[in-house]
């Protein structure tokens, strides 16, 4: 078992992809010598696994799951915990908005405090006002109509201990998005305040469309009227895995 994994969703992103590596691999040098990266390809139509496979030829640490289609990023990164073998696990996003140079500052919280899982809180964010009114009205329904309690802009950046996931995971009474059970788990989790990035390169793939399913995801299975409650669970099929290579 390997002392770290970072599972990071990937859609689209072959802009972003040799930045993300670049800034990834020195934070991840000075936590462990034993780590690994998960890439999840959600569906790419550009050249993102190409840019993966190439990375991954000088890089053993690197694995990567190819979807059989574009499952959204709550599936894909419930791919990725399927498909990692961390004591301790980082959740972040692909675009630079969640920073590498914080993923420390999140384990230290962990390791530190004994914590079960840090979660970024963005303090500042550098975001559209439409993405940031958009935020403000998720956590304002979601405090209407579920019996969710959590601060206001927490994202999906975060660390956590294996044994959490694994909680998640075995607990059949749970339902919903991957992160979402966490939440309805009541996991006790730590908060810490972060600079939420503008997107380093290329366009979100979440469209309006796609981001009313993911608040109707993340909301359905926490409703207050048990009449209206949907089990929406991680839906995914993998078309391939890549796995790790042995070093030489």
């Amino acid at each position: 078992m390997t002392e770290l994994s970072v599972i990071i969703p990937v859609f689209n992103d072959r802009e972003v992809l040799p930045e993300l590596y670049r800034r990834l691999i020195p934070v991840l040098n000075g936590l462990s010598s034993n780590f690994e990266i998960v890439f999840i390809d959600d569906g790419s139509k550009d050249e993102s696994v190409e840019i993966l496979k190439d990375l991954q030829n000088n890089d053993y640490r690197i694995k990567i799951v190819i979807l059989a289609n574009n499952f959204g990023q709550s599936n894909a990164i419930a791919a990725g915990l399927e498909n990692c073998s961390g004591d301790v696990i980082v959740v972040m996003d692909c675009d630079l908005e969640d920073r590498p140079e914080d993923i420390p500052k999140l384990i230290e919280v962990i390791e530190k405090n004994d914590e079960q899982m840090a979660i970024a809180q963005r303090e500042i964010r550098k975001d559209s006002h439409w993405n940031k009114l958009l935020s403000k009205l998720f956590f304002q329904v979601a405090a209407g109509l579920t019996e969710i309690e959590h601060p206001e802009n927490l994202g999906v950046f975060r660390a956590f201990k294996r044994s959490v996931y694994q909680h998640i995971k075995q607990d059949k009474e749970l339902h919903g998005t991957i992160l979402s059970r966490f939440y309805l788990a009541k996991i006790p989790f730590a908060t810490v305040k972060l600079v939420k990035e503008k997107r380093f390169a290329g366009r979100s793939g979440y469209t309006f469309r796609k981001r009313c399913k993911l608040a109707l995801d993340r909301l359905l299975p926490h409703l207050k009227n048990k009449r209206l409650r949907q089990l929406r669970d991680p839906y995914f099929v993998i078309k391939e895995i890549i796995e790790i290579r042995e070093t030489k």
